[in-house]
C-alpha cells in the first residue's frame, strides 16, 4: 500500500509547462511566485485526479474498460463542471477531425516549407550524387573487373548492356548501403 501512495507522489506535471500556462493567462505586469506556482501545481493535479476517478467510476457503470472522451465529459457535469463541457467537447471535436483528416505521411512533411514534387527532385538528386560517388569508388571499380574477368571466363559469351551493367551497380549500392 506504500508503493501506490509513493507513486501517486511522484505524479506531476511538467512545472515548466505550467509556468508557461500561469505566465500566458497573468497580465504582462503581474508575476508569480515559486510557491503560488507549486499550489497551482498541485491543484491541477488534484483536479486531473478527481475527473479521472470520477470518468473511470461512469466507465465502470456502463461496463467498459476503456474511458472514453464522452466519460470525461460525463464527469465535469456530474462533479458540477457543466460549464466547461461545451468547451471540452468543441475542443475534442476539432481534435478527431484533424486527426481525421491528416495522415500520417502528410504530417512527416507539412512543416518543411517544400512541395513535395521539390522533395522528390531532390531525393532523386541525392541518389544520383551517391551513385556517381559509388561508381568512383574502388568498391565499384572491383565490381567492374569481377564482371569482366567472368565474361572472359565465360568465354565471350555476349557483353552485358549498359543497362545491365548499371542494373548490377544499383543492386551493388543498395547492397553495400544495406550493409
Amino acid at each position: 500500500m506504500g508503493d501506490k501512495n509513493d507513486k501517486e507522489d511522484n505524479l506531476s506535471l511538467p512545472k515548466a509547462t505550467v509556468s508557461k500556462l500561469i505566465k500566458e493567462m497573468l497580465p504582462q505586469d503581474v508575476k508569480c511566485s515559486n510557491e503560488t506556482r507549486d499550489l497551482i501545481l498541485e491543484c491541477c493535479v488534484e483536479f486531473i485526479h478527481l475527473i479521472s476517478s470520477e470518468a473511470n467510476d461512469i466507465c465502470g457503470r456502463e461496463q467498459k474498460r476503456t474511458i472514453a472522451a464522452e466519460h470525461v465529459i460525463k464527469a465535469l457535469t456530474e462533479l458540477g463542471f457543466s460549464d466547461y463541457t461545451q468547451k471540452v467537447s468543441d475542443v475534442y471535436d476539432k481534435h478527431k477531425l484533424e486527426v481525421s483528416t491528416k495522415s500520417k505521411s502528410s504530417k512527416k512533411f507539412e512543416n518543411l516549407g517544400k512541395p513535395t514534387e521539390q522533395l522528390i527532385r531532390e531525393q532523386q538528386l541525392l541518389f544520383a550524387k551517391a551513385r556517381s560517388a559509388f561508381q568512383a569508388s574502388p568498391e565499384a571499380q572491383q565490381l567492374q573487373q569481377l564482371q569482366q574477368q567472368q565474361q572472359q571466363q565465360q568465354g565471350g559469351l555476349q557483353a552485358p548492356s549498359v543497362q545491365q551493367q548499371q542494373t548490377d551497380i544499383n543492386t551493388t549500392t543498395t547492397s553495400a548501403i544495406q550493409k
